[in-house]
């Protein structure tokens, strides 16, 4: 080996061993910032977001909803549109701080007091080529959830999903009736590139659509359907375009900062803050009448609820509440000594994810100035760094609109950049040596670094207790290929995609896949089926869409009917990702905003039919 390329490898394998110290030190630096900016800066009368309100032992609501997420704050705050209506919302974490709004900053949301920092189990088989052999399941702890944590992608997903979940006894859940719902909350901000009749430009949360520079969009020739314009919320979502993002004003829009940041003055909507929902309570008759709540005082108090409950605290932690209230799988309570109430066999059942590896494609060599490693924080109102999204199918036969089997997260990154590193290193978390590979062809040239998902997984993961303890971590078990037809068709959908290097743009740039040297596939000859399987199957990381562990459905095969009312008691509901029968095309936020504004007609309609 030459002395320069020794040289190249020693300077990867520093900046890979400093880059979990610089992000931690970072993030203590932005806490710092953001405890500043609540006790100094801020004014109590034009406090962003609903004080945290002072509930006595006993107290009497209309509905608790518990989980202030990305479906919780919708379903409080359009309740609490109703006068009549007195609402309490119960958050497990606080306000969300400074950096969250900041677009640019948000892959320093993670690992960090306003995340709940779960790890999933060890199977033994996938993902064994992350440092711990886990994955880091980041999973927002603040008013807005994980749209305050998330990368605020905003995609519904695909017409056939919901016609599948109609198919599967979610009635009323069909294409053209959640799309009046994603409209409902929707203010498109680029209306020349939409669909008029699937978009609105008059509701409350801002959504753009960002044509990145000259810079990223050479690379939109390499794909093999393209579209500068493509609007991906259509009907035909098959193709490569610059995704739209829940950004508008130059700062995220969480359902914290559009509808409870607009519901702060409502007297009828009370917040509890940092205070953790242990169980739902019950009367006679299997109805749900109260819930159970440790203050941030430590002191358990009880509030109930006249009409109903509804749980929105996401796919991990609705069918843990529901598990720790008695409702579940009769052997699985019996277990962690849980009086039952209802054998519910399937809740923490179902779970889906779309499972993710990376892909690297070099572009042009030569250097370029390090200038490109302080981008992310030139302008901390812009998303961390250009995307390239894309949806395609596996299928020849793309006459007709069809529901894609895989989608791209395709980052233009100039060389000298750290950003490819931090990626690998913190944010999926690999082996050390695979970050190392990474880091070294990133300093030498441009580069392609691709996530690639797959997007209907057949392999079923759960959500189980730990323990009967409130404050344990559930145990979460992804079941990534627990169904081989997944490992093949994943494989399959990477192979599909490195053929643009064979594209006259890339090919113009001699641009190879990038040997990514993954330990577990030495072994095995490099870009061929087998090879990608290995790659897949030990890489395999979250884009954190878990869905689908408390289902609706019809009858005997889900946790909840169509109306989202949990089977076997009275006055309890569920509204968040967890109720999604089969996961969508494409990231999930959108999708569960959606739910949230669903229930909450739903609900209105069954207690003042009037007012709709």
């Amino acid at each position: 080996m030459a002395w320069w390329n020794m040289l190249d490898s020693y300077v990867a394998i520093a900046e890979v061993k400093a880059m979990r110290p610089v992000m931690w030190i970072l993030q203590l630096l932005f806490a710092g910032v953001s405890w500043l900016h609540l006790r100094t800066y801020v004014p109590v009368a034009t406090y962003t977001y609903p004080r945290h309100a002072e509930v006595f032992n006993g107290e009497m609501f209309d509905f608790i909803v518990v989980g202030a997420g990305s479906a919780g704050a919708v379903i409080a705050a359009r309740l609490a549109q109703v006068v009549e209506f007195r609402v309490l919302l119960i958050e497990a974490g606080g306000d969300p701080p400074v950096n969250t709004e900041l677009p640019s900053l948000t892959p320093f949301v993670a690992n960090t007091e306003f995340d709940w920092n779960y790890y999933t189990e060890d199977d033994g088989y996938s993902s064994q080529a992350h440092r711990t052999k886990n994955i880091r399941f980041t999973q927002g702890k603040m008013l807005g959830g994980s749209s305050s944590a998330n990368y605020m992608y905003y995609v519904r997903g695909n017409p056939l999903d919901y016609e599948w979940w109609s198919q599967l006894g979610a009635e009323g859940w069909d294409y053209r009736n959640v799309t009046d719902y994603f409209k409902k909350s929707e203010a498109f901000k680029n209306p020349k590139i939409a669909a008029p009749k699937l978009h609105n430009t008059e509701g409350p949360m801002g959504v753009t659509w960002i044509p990145w520079d000259q810079y990223t969009k050479k690379f939109l020739s390499a794909f093999k359907s393209y579209d500068f314009h493509l609007d991906t919320n259509q009907e035909n979502q098959l193709g490569y375009s610059f995704p739209q993002y829940t950004m508008w004003d130059k700062i995220r829009q969480s359902t914290a900062n559009v509808f409870l940041r607009r519901a702060k003055h409502l007297e009828n909507l009370f917040v509890l803050k940092n205070s953790l929902c242990t169980k739902v309570l019950f009367s006679e008759n299997k109805t749900a009448s109260g819930v159970e709540i440790k203050l941030p005082s430590k002191e358990i108090i009880y509030t109930y609820a006249r009409k109903e409950i509804i749980l929105s605290a996401g796919a991990i932690n609705t069918p843990k509440l529901l598990m720790l209230s008695g409702i579940g799988p009769r052997q699985h309570l019996r277990e962690k000594g849980i009086r039952m109430l209802v054998d519910l066999p399937l809740v923490g059942r179902n779970l889906q994810d779309h499972a993710a590896t990376i892909v690297i494609l070099t572009g042009e060599k030569g250097m370029e100035s390090a200038y490109h490693n302080f981008k992310l924080f030139a302008n901390l109102h812009r998303f961390p760094t250009p995307t390239i999204m894309g949806f395609e199918t596996l299928s020849e036969n793309t006459s007709i609109p069809s529901i894609p089997d895989y989608q791209t997260f395709v980052f233009p990154l100039p060389a000298a950049t750290l950003i490819s590193t931090m990626i690998c290193s913190y944010v999926i978390d690999l082996d050390d040596r695979i970050c190392t590979a990474v880091a070294e062809i990133g300093q030498k040239q441009e580069t392609l670094f691709t996530l690639i998902t797959l997007l209907h997984p057949q392999s079923r993961g759960r959500v189980e207790l730990r323990s009967n303890n409130p404050e344990a971590a559930p145990k979460i078990f992804t079941g990534y290929y627990s169904n081989d037809i997944d490992l093949e068709k994943h494989a399959k959908s990477v192979m599909d995609y490195i053929k643009i290097t064979e594209s006259h743009y890339l090919k113009s740039l001699n641009s190879t896949v990038v040997n990514l040297r993954v330990p577990q596939c030495q072994n095995i000859k490099f870009n061929t089926l087998e090879y990608w399987k290995c790659h897949i199957l030990n890489t395999a990381t979250t884009v954190w869409h878990p869905v689908g562990t408390c289902a609706m459905g019809i009858e005997g095969h889900s946790v909840v009917d169509a109306e989202l009312r949990v089977r076997g008691v009275h006055r309890l509901r569920i509204g968040d990702a967890s109720v999604m029968p089969a996961i969508t095309s494409g990231n999930t936020n959108a999708p569960c905003i959606m739910i949230g504004e669903k229930l909450a007609d739903m609900i209105k309609m069954t207690h003042t039919p009037d007012l709709l």
